[in-house]
């Protein structure tokens, strides 16, 4: 197998478990929304989001790198108490669906964004116990 053939083999095989991945962060979130003490959604998103975004480096992913990064730091200030969880929860809803977009067009996730860069920036200042600043859309 050549390369170029590996590369597209990883990268269908990594935007098909990222999916699955997403499906289960968005149904955790929905869960720890309802109860915010429950340990075991928390830590299920926490562990998804770490998988996703080692595997979104290793691949050259960087913006779903980054934007799971930014979501581990704000899921951490949630659970801290920095941040409220219906900020944080709908932060990390929104990062969900813009990796969602980066997943149907992975070549989008290799580019620096200004949604990405807008998204970080708004999960990053809630983690620092900020106002968040709402974001929709790509």
């Amino acid at each position: 197998m050549d390369t170029e053939a590996l590369r597209k083999s990883l990268l269908s095989k990594f935007r098909e478990v990222t999916a699955d991945r997403l499906e289960k962060i968005g149904l955790a979130l929905l869960a720890l929304e309802k109860d915010p003490r429950a340990a075991a959604p928390a830590e299920d998103v926490a562990r998804e989001l770490h998988t996703m975004k080692g595997e979104a480096r290793m691949l050259a992913m960087p913006r779903i790198g980054e934007l799971a990064h930014a979501c581990e730091d704000l899921l951490k200030a949630s659970r801290d108490g920095r941040t409220s969880i219906g900020v944080a929860t709908d932060l990390l809803l929104q990062a969900c669906d813009l990796i969602g977009e980066l997943l149907e067009e992975l070549e989008a996730a290799e580019r620096p964004s200004e949604a990405t860069a807008t998204l970080v920036e708004a999960l990053t200042k809630a983690a620092g116990g900020g106002a968040a600043v709402a974001t929709t859309g790509p």
